[in-house]
């Protein structure tokens, strides 16, 4: 039994809205993760696209955060740092990064921010096999993604994390806040020899284009380092070389993948994710990613 088949709710005048907002939208994979399970959860509610330009970003949010029937806007990119000004509190990582990627309405009509990029590639590698504790990570980008992911490797026990960025001020930034909350992690600024590292991920926008190459250089990877590229929906040049070196990889669609269960337990639509999913076949398969994509 399938969920197109049998699990699909249709849209009706109590269907509950969460939107997905950024620039550009049409390659997100969010609305196939998140309403694959909210429909195996037997939610009313359903995920859409918003599409809003730079210059109408302001006015498109407070529409969204106005209308009665929106229970939670997922903010992707490139917005993540700007939407943190539509939060009246924030969950400590988005505060502690000043970024949200999820808005949650309270019943009082204020909005709480959360960040859950991190966790979200820490769950999506764990359920492919890739180990981040005990692991030795290059990084490359310290922005918001590439920021809540360094956090979220520390606090998993990685045993080092080299970070990389052309904006050196932003890397330098982020290298010493790791430090400082994770002392027992090393954590450094450049490049470490590719031989030595265990993970290897590009939280840079390169790869987004056709166009695009690798964000750095691979000569010397070898099959022994999985390779993460949290550019949604495609396949990514630094993915492929490393596919043909023989690594495990990982897209960002299985990092958005990743956070679903957890972004959908903050919006309050479904359970307790762990107990509801191992009671129900069709949510359980939901958050493993065992559908075809469409």
């Amino acid at each position: 039994m399938t969920i197109e088949r049998s699990s699909r709710a249709e849209i009706n005048g109590e269907t509950r809205l969460i939107a997905i907002i950024g620039d550009p939208i049409a390659q997100v994979k969010s609305p196939i993760y998140y309403n694959r399970m909210l429909a195996a959860a037997g939610a009313n509610a359903v995920l859409v696209p918003w599409h809003a330009s730079s210059e109408t970003f302001d006015v498109v949010m407070r529409g969204l955060l106005e209308t009665r029937n929106v229970d939670g806007v997922v903010v992707t990119f490139p917005y993540k740092q700007r939407a943190v000004a539509f939060a009246k509190t924030l969950e400590p990582m988005a505060e502690l990064l000043g970024a949200v990627n999820v808005l949650r309405r309270e019943a009082d009509g204020h909005w709480t921010g959360a960040l859950f990029d991190g966790h979200g590639l820490i769950e999506g590698a764990r359920k492919r096999g890739i180990v981040t504790k005990s692991g030795r990570a290059q990084l490359i980008g310290a922005g918001g993604a590439g920021s809540a992911i360094a956090y979220a490797l520390a606090s998993e026990g990685a045993i080092s994390i080299s970070i990389a960025d052309t904006d050196a001020g932003r890397r330098d930034a982020l290298v010493n806040g790791v430090k400082t909350r994770y002392p027992d992690c090393s954590v450094e600024p450049g490049h470490s020899p590719l031989k030595d590292i265990s993970l290897l991920i590009n939280a840079t926008q390169v790869g987004l284009q056709d166009t695009d190459g690798l964000p750095m250089p691979i000569d010397g990877m070898t099959a022994r380092t999985a390779v993460i590229d949290i550019v949604p929906g495609r396949d990514t040049e630094l993915l492929r070389r490393a596919a043909a070196l023989g690594c495990l990889t990982l897209s960002g669609s299985a990092m958005v993948e990743g956070q679903t269960g957890i972004v959908l337990r903050f919006l309050n639509k479904i359970e307790a994710f762990e107990a509801l999913a191992d009671g129900n076949a069709d949510l359980r398969q939901a958050s493993q990613g065992e559908f075809t994509h469409e």
